[in-house]
C-alpha cells in the first residue's frame, strides 16, 4: 500500500511500479494479497484514482480471478464481510 506514497508526484509510471507489485503477488500468491491505497498518505505521490488505474494496468495481464481476489474477494474473506 505504501508504494505510491514514496514516489514523486507525476514522476513515476505503472511500468516502474510493476516489478514490485508482481514480486509481491508472485511471492505471496494471489490468495494472500489485498489491495490497499494507503489513502490519504498515497496522495503524496498520486491521487487515489491514479494509483488504482496504475495497479489495474499492472495486473491486467493476470487472470481475472486473481484480479478479483486482489481488489475484492481477499478483503471480503479476511474482514468477514460476506
Amino acid at each position: 500500500s505504501g508504494i505510491v506514497s514514496r514516489m514523486e508526484k507525476g514522476k513515476w509510471t505503472a511500468e516502474q511500479l510493476a516489478p514490485v507489485v508482481n514480486l509481491c503477488l508472485d511471492t505471496f500468491g494471489p490468495e494472500r494479497v489485498v489491495f490497499a491505497s494507503d489513502w490519504p498518505v498515497c496522495t503524496r505521490g498520486a491521487t487515489l484514482g491514479e494509483w488504482v488505474t496504475a495497479l489495474k494496468q499492472i495486473v491486467s495481464s493476470r487472470p481475472i480471478g486473481e484480479q478479483r481476489k486482489l481488489f475484492a474477494e481477499n478483503a471480503i474473506a479476511f474482514y468477514k464481510l460476506a
